[in-house]
């Protein structure tokens, strides 16, 4: 679990810590050895416990029972799945195109769970070097069978992972790559287009891949056109507003008027980083007119959207259908895509608190619990958003809701608050991102909670004191 120790085994822990699955308290002295030891022992062993807010996922309950997103004038809405399951898991891939949305994603969560390696045969380790980010993770991941369970180790960290570091890695990989090797479109979206060559897109489909895997969301949204591509659906013009809206407007310009002769003075070349390239053949002495500019807005959007970045292309393909078979990601819809890949930039409140659970003596109407979503209510849609990455490892809410938030074996997890004795110091909730579980200190007013909670959120805590 992201529980943040020590990678020096024979190290005492120095506070008091439990484990995540049974519960068992450690003292101070506890070596880390110790603690790690059984808490790998107890998550291959313990069976689940109904107070930790777990249930096995059973496939036609699980699958069939989810809240699922319909498009509705226009707008996702999400509601209850009244998908069974059991009638659609052997349609083909052609046949589940046709269906809803709410079909499609059970469809193809039941085909991905027929790949997976059980955690009981062995876990993977995917070694990383947060100094090094995305060498060190590109490197290991070769050598990773993203189908079973694998555990992120962070080079010098405090930490034994049982899957919330997971969330941790995909957040801080994508964000190191929107500053290496993507950058923002020219839209009015905060969305990421390819920027140039590298080897690190054979990280971005390996990393894809097991966010779908895994049914986990990543923190960056890429431009249309690009997921036009890894689904094999055709590009359009309309897709060129959420890649460039220069662009855009200008073909849309040329396609809806008509013009003199002679008039666009446009040939069938595009200037590129001082380079000028034809489109076709001899395309610098061929004019742009009426009749041919179809041809000419088609071969731009080609350039741009395939032959551009065709390399960079080839490497997420390649690396996302090793382990997602292209022809389960072709039954979706771009729009259907992405929210499966970015899950809910929205976070609703009230949905957060009437799908969290508590262990005594915390209950909904306890004085600390009372103040705690007093607190959370005063924060904005982008606090609320950090808050729930310090809880959970993801920025946003799974494609299921909160009520149906899994642990990182595909278990049952809800969101879950645990009380703590409050201490004069180092008095920050602590976050067991594996189990969407978080430890919060029994502060004695509601000025002394509001003072950490809002810490958290007002500071970049990534992978320090409250993350376990």
């Amino acid at each position: 679990m992201g529980n943040r120790s020590s990678n020096h085994q024979n190290q005492k822990i120095g506070h008091e810590a439990r484990c995540p699955n049974c519960d068992r308290k450690f003292g101070s002295s506890t070596t880390y050895n110790v603690l790690n030891s059984h808490i790998d022992q107890c998550l291959q062993h313990a069976q689940v416990q109904n107070q930790m807010g777990f249930q096995m996922p059973q496939p036609h309950v699980q699958l069939g029972d989810n809240y699922i997103w319909i498009k509705q004038n226009n707008k996702w809405k999400r509601v209850q799945s009244q998908v069974n399951g059991g009638q659609i898991q052997n349609l083909k891939p052609t046949d589940v195109q046709k269906r809803s949305f709410a079909e499609k994603q059970v469809w193809f969560n039941m085909q991905l769970e027929k790949f997976r390696i059980p955690w009981q045969l062995g876990s993977d380790k995917l070694n990383v070097n947060q100094n090094d980010l995305l060498s060190s993770s590109l490197n290991s991941a070769r050598g990773v069978d993203f189908y079973k369970e694998v555990k992120v180790v962070f080079q010098n960290d405090k930490v034994q992972d049982a899957g919330g570091l997971l969330r941790e890695w995909l957040t801080l990989i994508f964000k190191e790559m929107c500053k290496e090797i993507f950058v923002l479109t020219e839209t009015n979206d905060v969305s990421y287009k390819i920027a140039r060559q590298s080897l690190y897109f054979d990280l971005v489909g390996l990393a894809i891949a097991k966010a779908l895997f895994e049914r986990m969301t990543i923190c960056v949204e890429l431009d249309r056109p690009l997921i036009k591509k890894l689904l094999g659906l055709e590009v359009t013009l309309s897709d060129i507003e959420f890649y460039d809206k220069g662009l855009y407007l200008s073909w849309k310009y040329l396609m809806d008027n008509q013009f003199d002769e002679n008039q666009l003075q446009q040939y069938f070349i595009i200037c590129k980083d001082d380079e000028i390239i034809e489109l076709k053949e001899d395309g610098a002495n061929i004019l742009v007119n009426n009749q041919n500019k179809q041809e000419f807005v088609d071969l731009c959007i080609q350039f741009y959207t395939d032959k551009l970045i065709s390399t960079q292309l080839h490497q997420i393909q390649t690396n996302l259908y090793k382990y997602i078979p292209n022809d389960y990601l072709n039954i979706f819809t771009a729009e259907e895509f992405e929210m499966l890949l970015y899950g809910v930039s929205l976070i609703d409140l009230d949905e957060w608190k009437q799908h969290s659970i508590y262990k005594q003596p915390y209950f909904e109407n306890n004085q600390q619990i009372i103040w705690f979503w007093k607190v959370l209510a005063e924060f904005d849609q982008d606090q609320l958003k950090k808050f729930l990455h310090y809880c959970t490892g993801s920025y946003r809410i799974p494609v299921n809701g909160f009520s149906k938030l899994e642990s990182n074996r595909g278990m049952y997890s809800k969101f879950q608050i645990v009380p703590i004795e409050y201490k004069n110091t180092n008095s920050f909730p602590i976050a067991h991102t594996c189990f969407n579980r978080l430890e919060l200190p029994k502060y004695p007013t509601e000025e002394m909670m509001r003072k950490y909670l809002r810490s958290i959120v007002l500071n970049d805590l990534e992978g320090v004191f409250g993350m376990e």
